[in-house]
């Protein structure tokens, strides 16, 4: 039986599909041999037959037709008075009635435009902790799935061998939990813990839950470290892994987490804040559940 070549389109669960491979498979089942999904297969898609633009075009001058008619029979049409002299010579005269004006002493109010919302940034991260306190790690939550796919991104970027990455893949793809569990900040272009910032980080890793949390020896922590978009690009990367493995370095030494940490550089962003850069220039730990 000849092989036919697919994709996988399952990008949150399969590496395959992340890395965009070609699969060919030569079984009667066209399905991808990593997870299991439906496989697309390869080649340009049909062109929508000429009778389906034919009738889309018939259908649109149709419409246009109607909707002149209709403009036509509902427009008021200007009215004209006849004045007819009583003389045997008198002709017929048209008067057509001026247009009404506007009352005196009223004014046309003009119209204030509204003001354009501001745009939101686009989620990247999402509070760990409910209103009442309760870390989150429900990966159902849109924003929690939209940072799992951007960790994903990172690990294939990673310089990690590939065989750590494989398993730092496996552990957050397949993790039934995740959630963020504190942030810490840095001033501009350092890439070390400032006294006040290392206090309140050691502070969070001994709240109760986080504590707690952190005594199961399965729960792996993913350290995303991020830089503004002052400078360039290739500083910026530069700046957020450095913060980032500073922050494991920070946990491990001072803090005595003895849990597996990957540190990845997420670069220059504004997700944060648009207009204040130093909310962009912060570390976030993660905890990921097996």
């Amino acid at each position: 039986m000849a092989g036919r070549v697919g994709k996988c389109t399952n990008y949150s669960g399969c590496k395959l599909a992340y890395r965009n491979e070609k699969i060919t498979v030569v079984t009667k089942d066209f399905r991808c041999p990593e997870c299991g999904s439906p496989l697309e297969p390869f080649g340009s898609k049909k062109a929508a037959p000429y009778t389906l633009f034919a009738l889309l075009g018939v259908g649109a001058v149709l419409l246009l037709a109607v909707g002149a008619i209709l403009w036509t029979v509902l427009s008021p049409s200007d009215r004209r008075v006849v004045i007819v002299d009583a003389g045997p010579s008198a002709s017929p005269t048209l008067l057509t009635p001026p247009p009404s004006a506007t009352p005196a002493g009223t004014s046309t109010p003009t119209p204030v435009p509204s003001a354009a919302p501001e745009p939101t940034p686009a989620a990247v991260v999402s509070p760990s902790a409910s209103a009442t306190g309760a870390l989150n790690f429900d990966t159902s939550n849109p924003e929690i799935a939209t940072v799992r796919r951007e960790i994903l991104r990172r690990i294939e970027r990673s310089p990690y061998p590939q065989a750590q990455k494989d398993r730092a893949y496996e552990l957050v793809d397949r993790a039934h939990g995740m959630g963020r569990l504190f942030t810490v900040a840095f001033e501009t272009s350092n890439v070390k813990l400032s006294p006040e910032d290392a206090t309140q980080a050691q502070n969070q890793v001994t709240q109760p839950q986080i504590k707690k949390l952190l005594e199961d020896p399965a729960v792996v922590l993913v350290v995303l470290g991020y830089a503004d978009r002052q400078g360039v690009d290739v500083r910026n990367q530069q700046l957020s892994q450095e913060r980032a493995q500073a922050v494991l370095e920070f946990l491990r030494d001072k803090c005595s987490v003895l849990n597996v940490m990957y540190p990845f550089a997420m670069g220059g962003t504004d997700l944060f804040d648009q207009r204040e850069f130093a909310k962009n220039r912060i570390v976030e730990v993660w905890a990921v559940l097996p």
